[in-house]
């Protein structure tokens, strides 16, 4: 069986992880944002068994573009094309990802809230069930450290449909930070790979 832990594999999670903070970042300024692209962060949640890790993001590298373009515009763009508010989300994300990891207590109570959601019929953007992936947002990682704190327009923010939604967008975000972990991500490979990514990230656009 071929390895996940590839250069390709870590990419897409990386936008995984672009998307998801870009999404909240959206709803917590606009109360809006594109509903394909947190269909594509939601549905990565409850897709727990794949072969492919692009198959956690519907198949195809479509449905993760916008990360996609946002990691390439971080990683290899000019200080113009660079958002370090999403910079700071996705560091942050990425350190509460690893942190959830370490918790064994959190890992099993996510696995069980989440398959209690895949249970369920119906459309991921489903008022419904972006509550209940919120639910388990709040009720098993928004304690831990670092609590990821949204900055945005306070009526959007107190407004419980969009909160929900930004809470479902972090958790996808989680998602995809155990995705790459998973496919040999690192701090140090981050750092040392961004290049690497961006041109992947580039010819991901152009499939």
């Amino acid at each position: 069986m071929a390895t996940i832990k590839t250069p390709e594999n870590q990419t897409l999670a990386l936008a995984g992880i672009f998307q998801s903070v870009h999404l909240c970042k959206s709803l917590a300024t606009t109360g809006q944002c594109d509903e394909d692209e947190l269909r594509g962060t939601l549905r990565s949640i409850l897709t727990l068994k794949s072969e492919r890790v692009i198959d956690a993001y519907g198949g195809s590298a479509r449905s993760m573009h916008r990360g996609l373009r946002l990691l390439r515009g971080q990683f290899a763009g000019n200080d113009e094309t660079r958002d370090i508010e999403l910079v700071r989300y996705a560091h942050a994300l990425i350190q509460l990802g690893t942190n959830v990891l370490g918790d064994d207590r959190t890992v099993e109570e996510l696995r069980v809230g989440i398959s209690n959601v895949q249970s369920q019929d119906g459309d991921v953007l489903e008022e419904e069930l972006i509550n209940h992936l919120a639910n388990i947002y709040r009720s098993s990682i928004s304690n831990l450290t670092p609590r990821i704190m949204v900055s945005g327009d306070p009526d959007f923010l107190n407004d419980n449909s969009v909160a929900s939604k930004i809470r479902a967008a972090l958790l996808g975000g989680i998602r995809s930070v155990v995705l790459w972990r998973q496919c040999g991500g690192s701090r140090p490979k981050l750092v040392m790979q961004r290049g690497q990514h961006a041109r992947i990230a580039e010819e991901l656009l152009l499939e």
